[in-house]
């Protein structure tokens, strides 16, 4: 690093190009034409949204994925909620509770799995808590970031606190204190980036810190040929954070090296941080990460979690800034939000969706019913204990909704049924009525969308977590599973004619023999040849569209006719060249 600007001189040399005029010009003739069907393409996606929530239903549910891949996922997620449920308990053993009372079951709408998951408070640091806000983030960005007409000059840089914040038990340093400033830094920089001569704006900044002992960030130096003291100066075994903020902004005009080289010391001016400019966005991910590495923060003592936690508690460590902020806020004004639906062939693709929104008559009558609820509740000269205790403990089985589908269970995405305080031996109430209408619902728009069935689903996923077949027969038996169901579903009962024919396991070739013993009791069928007459009960065409292909065919042969009869008065015309003849035959 150079002492003087805090940056690296390799960046004070432009890594990208840039025309010499402003970004904003459009350009003329051929390209204009190409930029604007570009933009409107682009543009397209981040327009309002025509999909609802039931729409994606819909459309996601059964969405296959690979087994493989999906067997090392739940996997990568498994371990999440482990390192999140460590963390938590040493966070309570430390007198600070981040587990919220009333844990969520998720019922597999499909399946039928029931699945219990702890409710975290919203501590930045956990695991399971980050992944779960970073999501909206990432695919927000995503979808503004293509919809974009400028987003290929989007660029990625880092901002680095320029002194650690230690912590030991003789040394706790002011983490909330150097995020809070780097913030305030960083929004005062974009705002005179933005109106001064510079014309950058900043669309995004996200916190991060990492980690390390004195000695450990020492040795770091030493190897890459820099000398540190940090040891001298904290103690060998002082934990040392380095606070730094991910930044995401856009020259809206062209910067020639000089004036980049003074963009730079204003930014250094400005924010007190090192630079790091980092190149054009190539991945969302890379830029909006979590606040601290799970297995890090796994190395922190207890008390040196409960002075995390009190040092992030209820800070904005994300935050959309400049176009993307308005962005983001229109979305949630419309009641939006983006999420990626399956277009077919396994591909997804990220949508503007209307949430789901309680309807206003469910709410009055939700409202009735309480106003009746608490005028019974006065009448009643019921006031012995028992009734009294009943009234304080909190509802069992209490229906929260239902999810859009996921890969939770099998590679094949279902919705999930979220209950609270899930109590199997008690009685849903009016609410299993919905319950059993949304399983219902769920199984038919799942074999609609030719999901396997869910014992064979189930049967796959359990081989893909065990994983003691290869990768190939893993797969195998995924199509196999999907095959079953596509194969031996037909529209109506075959009646009369010839009748499908069980194949006898000694006629398949090994390969085949060795897919259906993965699947107990099953058999292979060869269906018997579909008669002609079947083809009838398919209407490929609507009745409109039929008779204006008809209309069409007859309109060609009338033009047609007129074509060949002035043809043929044009050759009778004397004095007509044979070049002209063959001009008007063509």
């Amino acid at each position: 690093m150079s002492r003087g600007l805090q940056y690296d001189p390799c960046d004070t040399e432009l890594n990208y190009i840039l025309p010499s005029k402003n970004v904003d010009e459009a350009p003329s003739g051929l390209g204009k034409l190409a930029a604007a069907a570009l933009q409107s393409l682009e543009a397209s996606v981040a327009l309002p949204s025509k999909k609802t929530h039931d729409d994606v239903l819909r459309a996601n549910i059964g969405w296959a994925m690979d087994p493989v891949g999906w067997a090392k996922r739940q996997a990568a997620s498994a371990e999440l909620e482990r390192q999140t449920a460590h963390i938590a308990d040493a966070l309570a053993g430390a007198g600070v509770n981040v587990v919220l009372d009333g844990d969520v079951t998720f019922i597999g709408a499909v399946t039928g799995v029931v699945e219990q998951q702890r409710v975290y408070r919203a501590c930045r640091f956990l695991p399971t808590v980050a992944a779960r806000d970073r999501r909206p983030t990432v695919n927000g960005l995503k979808l503004f970031i293509s919809g974009h007409k400028h987003s290929k000059y989007f660029r990625y840089a880092v901002m680095t606190c320029s002194e650690p914040v230690p912590f030991s038990a003789y040394l706790q340093g002011d983490m909330r204190g150097a995020i809070q400033e780097l913030n305030r830094r960083i929004s005062k920089w974009a705002h005179t980036a933005q109106k001064k001569k510079w014309g950058v704006e900043v669309l995004y900044r996200g916190i991060e810190f990492t980690r390390a002992t004195a000695a450990e960030r020492d040795a770091e130096a030493h190897a890459r040929g820099q000398a540190s003291n940090l040891s001298e100066r904290y103690g060998a075994d002082t934990v040392l954070y380095h606070v730094h903020a991910n930044v995401l902004y856009w020259p809206t005009r062209a910067l020639p090296g000089d004036a980049w080289k003074a963009f730079l010391r204003f930014t250094h001016e400005a924010t007190g941080a090192w630079w790091k400019d980092n190149g054009k966005v190539g991945n969302v991910e890379e830029l909006v990460k979590y606040c601290s590495k799970p297995n890090d923060t796994l190395k922190s003592s207890a008390d040196e979690l409960v002075w995390l936690y009190h040092a992030t508690q209820r800070l904005k460590l994300c935050q959309p800034l400049g176009d993307f902020k308005d962005w983001m806020k229109a979305l949630e004004v419309a009641g939006e939000k983006v999420v990626r639906v399956h277009v077919g062939r396994g591909d997804g693709r990220l949508m503007r969706v209307k949430k789901r929104k309680k309807s206003d008559k469910d709410s009055d009558d939700e409202k009735e019913k309480k106003k009746k609820e608490k005028k019974d509740g006065e009448d009643g000269d019921e006031s012995d204990a028992a009734t009294d205790t009943e009234k304080k403990a909190p509802p069992s089985n209490m229906l929260l909704g239902m999810t859009l589908p996921q890969w939770r269970h099998t590679p094949w995405a279902e919705p999930l049924i979220m209950v609270q305080r899930y109590d199997p031996s008690k009685p849903f109430g009016e609410a299993g009525g919905d319950i059993e209408a949304w399983k219902r619902a769920a199984r038919e728009m799942w074999d609609d969308n030719f999901g396997p069935e869910p014992e064979e689903a189930l049967r796959v996923a359990q081989m893909a977590r065990d994983a003691a077949l290869s990768a190939d027969d893993i797969r195998e038996a995924a199509e196999a599973a999907e095959a079953y169901i596509v194969h031996t579903c037909r529209p109506t009962v075959p009646t009369g004619g010839n009748a499908d024919e069980e194949v006898p396991p000694e006629e398949l070739d090994d390969d085949l023999r060795e897919v259906v013993s993965l699947f107990d009791g099953a058999t292979v069928v060869r269906l018997a040849p579909r008669t002609t007459d079947e083809d009838n009960e398919i209407p490929f065409e609507a009745p409109d569209v039929v008779a204006w292909r008809e209309k069409l065919r007859a309109d060609l042969a009338t033009s047609e006719a007129r074509w060949a009869e002035w043809r043929a008065s044009a050759a009778q015309v004397p004095g007509r060249s044979s070049e002209l003849d063959c001009r008007a035959a063509a």
